[in-house]
């Protein structure tokens, strides 16, 4: 498996233009996730943001520095925060208005929502109490990989989603308006006799998409899953479509809204009376509805029908029937086609999980793992019928599975959040109708040392190329992560533990 923090330095190999650099020396403690880009929805990166430990003060209390950078590494605010010592960062976004943080403090049972705008000023703190039964499933849920605790809706505000304890289990869904419009929280019924759960996956300024899932009790293996459309301005619900075990089981990843205001949506669907816990999907769909709910088509694609046959072969030669794509980005070009963008996976028999070497991330062992081998892309025409798949060569990481009886897609699903998959981000220039998708990528060399390589899919003009930057190893107790920059760049940082220095570089790609 290929950790999240990845011991990295550039090796200058082909690089045109003398990186932009930067020094942090004031850290008493950080920690790499408590850095990030601020992207906008369209995925341009307007600069970066870093919350980090400054000192500590009397009766239990710490000082944080709370740093914005522009994308040229220029120091833009640094704001003094302070808090108890044993709140901590559970997650941070950015919505192109305000950088909004989730603290949470276990000893207080609360969330505290602190949210800065571009010139770091503080707005007002949100309190959400939760209670140690709702802090576990919230751990629970994040380690499934179906729960963002919070989403940024672009230039509008954020949603913050939360468990709640009521005569089962259910959920809480928060929006807080950064643009002066008004706040609301879409709640699950109190007196629900079923686990709720719910997952928002597109927020945008017309519509919140969610899934919900159910199911009676905590040892249920059925799981009844809903999308739930509420309209952005308001939160009332505007419309719902079930895909339940005995008529229409579907495992919904992505959603998006159109120019043409149509709702998309994407996954994988499922045989009648199948259950998704548990088996294997038989291919791929995406369903467009209009705001009202109605469906305008339903498209779907076979793995054994259509996929397999004109999947090229993994790099090693082989064609396997039981592999899988885990799809992170979908990207529409002025042409009106798409291109989903992901990775092959299969689910295979552990070795090291067989001999009790392997420990998942809830800390059991594994007897099964996923096998995570080359990049695919996927090209859609402007009503979703598959034109074409691309595949380029990557070398394989492997993941001890969640649960050995689980189905490949939600393993894959619950490892993507961990880390798992080598993708990093994608970056479009939409003047030029572009778009570069981004991977770590360790190649196994024969006659020489392994490498790790920074590597860039780009489309231009109809076509898909490859570029990449070799990345040597370090030594020490240093930690390195890859971030996006602004266009034709990289971002990479690297902290010293030891010397309590975080050195921050912009180099420019090959493309």
């Amino acid at each position: 498996m290929r950790k999240i923090l990845i011991p990295i330095i550039v090796c200058l190999f082909s690089v045109s233009l003398i990186a932009q650099h930067k020094s942090l020396n004031e850290i008493a403690s950080f920690k790499i996730r408590n850095a990030g880009a601020l992207i906008d929805k369209n995925k341009d990166v307007d600069g970066y943001y870093y919350y980090y430990e400054v000192d500590k003060l009397k009766k239990k209390q710490r000082e944080y520095a709370i740093k914005l950078l522009d994308n040229n590494l220029n120091e833009t605010v640094t704001k003094s925060y302070i808090d108890n010592k044993n709140t901590i960062l559970a997650d941070s976004k950015f919505n192109n208005q305000a950088l909004m943080f989730a603290m949470f403090n276990k000893k207080e049972e609360q969330f505290k929502l602190v949210a800065f705008d571009r010139k770091g000023e503080q707005g007002e703190d949100i309190i959400v109490p939760i209670n140690k039964k709702e802090m576990r499933w919230v751990g629970f849920m994040e380690q499934s990989g179906a729960f963002n605790l919070l989403l940024p809706v672009d230039n509008k505000g954020f949603l913050f989603n939360y468990v709640k304890d009521n005569k089962k289990i259910g959920y809480s869904l928060k929006y807080i308006a950064t643009d002066g419009g008004t706040s609301w929280n879409y709640d699950s019924p109190d007196d629900a006799k079923e686990i709720m759960m719910l997952n928002p996956i597109e927020a945008n300024n017309e519509v919140v998409v969610a899934m919900q899932s159910s199911k009676k009790s905590v040892l249920s293996q059925t799981v009844n899953m809903k999308i739930i459309v509420l309209d952005i301005e308001t939160g009332k619900l505007l419309f719902e479509k079930e895909y339940d075990r005995e008529n229409n089981p579907r495992l919904i990843t992505n959603a998006f809204l159109t120019k043409e205001k149509t709702l998309v949506l994407l996954g994988e669907y499922f045989d009648k009376g199948d259950n998704i816990l548990k088996a294997s999907s038989k291919g791929l769909f995406s369903q467009i509805v209009d705001l009202s709910g109605k469906e305008l088509a339903d498209n779907k694609v076979g793995w054994t029908e259509r996929i397999d046959k004109i999947m090229p072969p993994d790099s090693d030669g082989k064609k396997r029937a039981s592999t899988y794509v885990y799809f992170h980005d979908i990207v529409r070009t002025q042409k009106g086609t798409f291109y989903c963008v992901g990775e092959k996976y299969r689910k295979t028999v552990s070795l090291a999980g067989v001999l009790g070497m392997a420990a998942n991330a809830r800390g059991g062992n594994s007897m099964t793992q996923l096998t995570i081998t080359d990049v695919v892309i996927f090209e859609f025409d402007a009503n979703f019928k598959l034109n074409d798949i691309k595949v380029f060569k990557k070398g394989k990481s492997r993941a001890p599975s969640i649960m050995d009886i689980g189905s490949p897609q939600l393993n894959a699903h619950a490892l993507k959040t961990l880390g798992a998959f080598d993708y990093e981000f994608t970056q479009i220039d939409t003047g030029r109708d572009r778009f570069y998708v981004n991977f770590i990528d360790y190649e196994r060399l024969k006659g020489e040392k392994n490498k790790s390589a920074f590597k860039t899919i780009m489309y231009s003009d109809g076509q898909l190329s490859q570029d990449k930057i070799y990345l040597s190893e370090s030594k020490g107790r240093t930690k390195f992560r890859v971030f996006p920059a602004k266009l034709g760049h990289v971002m990479l940082m690297e902290y010293n533990k030891k010397e309590k220095k975080l050195d921050i570089h912009l180099e420019k790609l090959n493309i």
